[in-house]
């Protein structure tokens, strides 16, 4: 009778520690919260403000609320197994122990013993987490952790070796290893290279500016890797994005559209106004491709399989993203974010460049590599967001790769170049030695460029001063049609053949291109063809450029330029408050521009049309037409312009393309142009009449 009274006491012992544990974690937590508070530039009590300018409707959306509920319930569950593990760490001791107060400091000890581990562990693998404080201490050193952690695992064991003797402990830890082992093995197939059919690469690396490259400038030496990959390839220069957003870019670049054709005029832009089916990604499933879509930050953009690839990688697409990511910097949650199964357990953190206090590049590689085919061609458009806003990675910048000039943006850019610089040799090296490239065809570009109000990037008007009514410079991308440094965009070519020896040369292609140049250009390459119910491409096959670039019209739009985001430090406080009510959060969970909105939006855009050196802008809200040349870095009112520029040809373009759009030329411009409406012309012809419209004077 005594010894069950005994067994009953420990049991409730055990159920005592185990509920004091939970109430000493949850003690942990808040105190980490409030100490993020503390460091962070925004409380919570503005965050709550924000959220009241938020539709009730939206945050009760179902897929939003399972999204969230699923990260919270996965939070407390972890944290309760942890928790269970302290207490059941705790049992051989007390078993031994009889006196209540020295159980109490021997648990208080075992669950110090644990913070320090997770918090070490933090702060060693992920430095930049504002909680890893014990970074450059002894505790967050190899030696450290090793110690901690030997100490924790065989108090572990001795208490399971305690309860369930020799055999279940022995038979725990070789099940435990060998789980481990299987979910680390990852094996690096080789690939016997189809002769007939090459692997096709699309690298895209986000915001990349071309003058920050050695083609262009030799002093720049932020990026030897994708430096010595250009060195031998072909090099289109003056190309231009078709509007500075990744996903409108994307959309050009596979539909080879431009935005008024495919109707992704903006990110997040509603689904049913897309036009979703490429007919470059149809035709290579038909020629029984691999196609694969991969991006480290989805946020803004929704391609996924419903755009005909077979397989996407990435984090999950969702407004829970912006929530999650933002509150999800806890030890415990870093560590377990890059676990195997963990973009299953926490999608929105796993393999996400915009959580970047535990984004792991490799871990990306690898992840897309291990889904390339080893038994047939691939089609990969793959695109790498380590240089976008805001510049956050989960280790230390390099201070002496950037110069400081007192711009913070421009400097971090800089050091976060030579991140994914190295993120991309290790991708293409990759590819080498599994034999990929043995016979592929791989075009390097970026999306957009990036503004950041560089002095070098200023544009003046030699007559008249009114650079302070008209911003010709700004920050970001996508805001101002006339920062040049937005619009250029870098588009290499590169043809691999293990057949042909030596390396090619850099080749530089001068004059105008698009994004939109690609998909022909592969159609054409790969002997492809569009089906009768295809929209024509609005881009020309880059191995025909030589004989049309001279009389070429390329067309480039803005977004809209919301205050809150052209501006050096981007607040999302004050993005959420000055956007969050031009969007809806559907059923699954998706954040997308209100159709109603949509439209008026695409009024407020700015346009322009390139020809030459020649730029020429209309601006809603501003009345004169903008002449720019590029090339003396000049801009000019359009009525008050007196040389030779080919204008009325560059402004019948203009108008022809845009000519259908809701609140186009809100100045009556095109009344200058005699324009009229061939909307019924074959692609040639409309490519043909571009050219001879600058005849006009």
């Amino acid at each position: 009778m005594e010894s069950k009274l005994q067994v009953k006491g420990d049991n409730v012992s055990m159920l005592r520690t185990f509920w004091r544990t939970n109430a000493f974690m949850l003690l942990f937590l808040v105190a980490l919260y409030n100490f993020k508070l503390f460091i962070q530039y925004f409380s919570s009590f503005s965050i709550a403000s924000v959220m009241t300018h938020v539709r009730s409707e939206d945050l009760l959306s179902t897929g939003l609320l399972f999204d969230l509920s699923q990260f919270v319930f996965l939070v407390i569950f972890f944290h309760l197994l942890w928790s269970l593990v302290i207490t059941i760490s705790c049992k051989p001791w007390f078993s031994i122990i009889k006196h209540e107060g020295i159980k109490t400091q021997v648990w208080l000890v075992i669950v110090l013993l644990h913070f320090t581990l997770v918090l070490a562990a933090n702060a060693y693998f992920y430095p930049t987490s504002l909680l890893g404080f014990l970074r450059n201490t002894p505790m967050a050193t190899v030696a450290g952790l090793l110690m901690i952690s030997v100490a924790v695992l065989l108090q572990f064991l001795w208490s399971i070796y305690s309860q369930f003797g020799k055999k279940v402990t022995l038979t725990a830890l070789f099940s435990v290893a060998l789980l481990i082992s299987l979910l680390g093995y990852r094996p690096e197939p080789v690939y016997t290279a189809d002769n007939n059919s090459p692997n096709v690469f699309i690298i895209g690396i986000d915001g990349l500016r071309p003058d920050h490259l050695n083609y262009i400038d030799s002093a720049n030496n932020h990026s030897p890797n994708i430096d010595e990959f250009i060195s031998h390839s072909t090099v289109y220069t003056n190309t231009y994005t078709p509007l500075g957003r990744t996903y409108v870019a994307w959309m050009s670049i596979l539909s080879g559209l431009y935005p008024k054709n495919h109707g992704a005029r903006f990110n997040l832009a509603p689904p049913e106004l897309i036009n979703k089916e490429f007919p470059l990604v149809r035709e290579l499933n038909k020629k029984n491709y691999q196609t694969i879509y991969a991006m480290d930050e989805r946020r803004f953009n929704q391609i996924d399989e419903a755009y005909g690839f077979d397989e996407i990688i990435g984090p999950k697409v969702g407004a829970a993203d912006a929530i999650i990511s933002g509150m999800a910097d806890f030890p415990l949650i870093n560590l377990l974010s890059n676990i195997p199964g963990s973009s299953e357990l926490f999608p929105y953190l796993n393999m996400n460049r915009g959580y970047g206090k535990a984004y792991s590049p490799n871990q990306f590689n690898q992840k897309v590599l291990s889904k390339l085919s080893s038994d047939k061609p691939n089609f990969l458009s793959i695109h790498f967001c380590q240089l976008h806003w805001p510049y956050t990675s989960k280790d230390f910048i390099d201070i002496n790769s950037a110069q400081w000039k007192g711009n913070y943006n421009h400097f971090m850019y800089q050091a976060m170049l030579k991140k994914v610089d190295q993120q991309f040799s290790d991708f293409i090296s990759s590819l080498e030695q599994r034999g990929y490239l043995d016979n592929a065809i791989v075009y390097l570009i970026s999306d957009h460029g990036e503004g950041f109000m560089l002095k070098k990037d200023e544009i003046h008007n030699p007559s008249i001063d009114v650079n302070d009514t008209l911003h010709t410079n700004a920050w970001g991308h996508g805001t101002n049609v006339m920062s040049q440094d937005q619009t250029n965009v870098l588009m290499s070519y590169r043809r691999f053949n293990k057949n042909v020896k030596g390396l090619p040369n850099i080749q530089q292609i001068q004059g105008n291109f698009s994004l939109i140049d690609i998909a022909p250009s592969l159609f054409e390459e790969l002997n492809l063809s569009l089906s009768a119910s295809d929209t024509p491409f609005d881009g020309l096959s880059l191995q025909q450029s030589a004989n049309l670039e001279a009389e070429r019209a390329i067309f480039v739009e803005s977004s809209v330029p919301f205050r809150s985001i052209n501006a050096s430090f981007i607040d999302e406080k004050e993005v959420i408050y000055e956007t969050a009510s031009n969007y809806e959060v559907r059923d699954n969970g998706r954040a997308v521009i209100i159709p109603s909105v949509y439209k008026e939006m695409v009024a407020k855009k700015q346009r322009a049309v390139y020809f030459k050196h020649w730029q020429l802008a209309m601006l809603p809200n501003y009345e004169e037409l903008v002449l720019i040349d590029t090339q003396k870095q000049l801009w000019y009112q359009l009525s008050q312009y007196k040389g030779s520029a080919p204008w009325r040809g560059m402004l019948f373009d203009l108008c022809r393309h845009y000519q259908h759009d809701l609140g186009f030329d809100q100045h009556q411009h095109c009344r200058q142009s005699g324009i009229i409406d061939d909307s019924t012309s074959s692609p040639s012809v409309r490519h043909l009449s571009y050219g001879r419209q600058y005849d006009i004077q």
